[in-house]
């Protein structure tokens, strides 16, 4: 859901809408870049839903590593480049650099 607040004139959109809802391509991205995730356990869901691939999934299990992992930096050094891989081709599904 989209919705306009005097204090903030930039829409704000739902978590949840995101999680739960249809939302277009474009508008996942507009939550990505000014939206706010209020925990890492969300970030997580939307990164599930929204851009990792099937690939990705079946990489990360056999590698026995989260998304959490990913995210944290708790993967060993022999896993560096496929993680920065992995971070690289969501940053380039989204169009922007979210993922450091």
């Amino acid at each position: 859901m989209r919705r306009r607040t005097p204090a903030n004139p930039r829409p704000e959109i739902d978590c949840d809408w995101l999680l739960n809802g249809e939302p277009t391509w474009p508008q996942v991205v507009e939550f990505f870049k000014i939206g706010s995730f209020d925990s890492e356990e969300y970030l997580v869901a939307a990164i599930k839903k929204h851009l990792r691939t099937t690939h990705q999934r079946q990489w990360l299990a056999l590698a026995d590593i989260s998304i959490e992992d990913v995210l944290n930096g708790r993967y060993g050094a022999d896993m560096e480049n496929a993680v920065r891989g992995i971070l690289d081709e969501w940053n380039t599904k989204l169009g922007f650099t979210h993922f450091q």
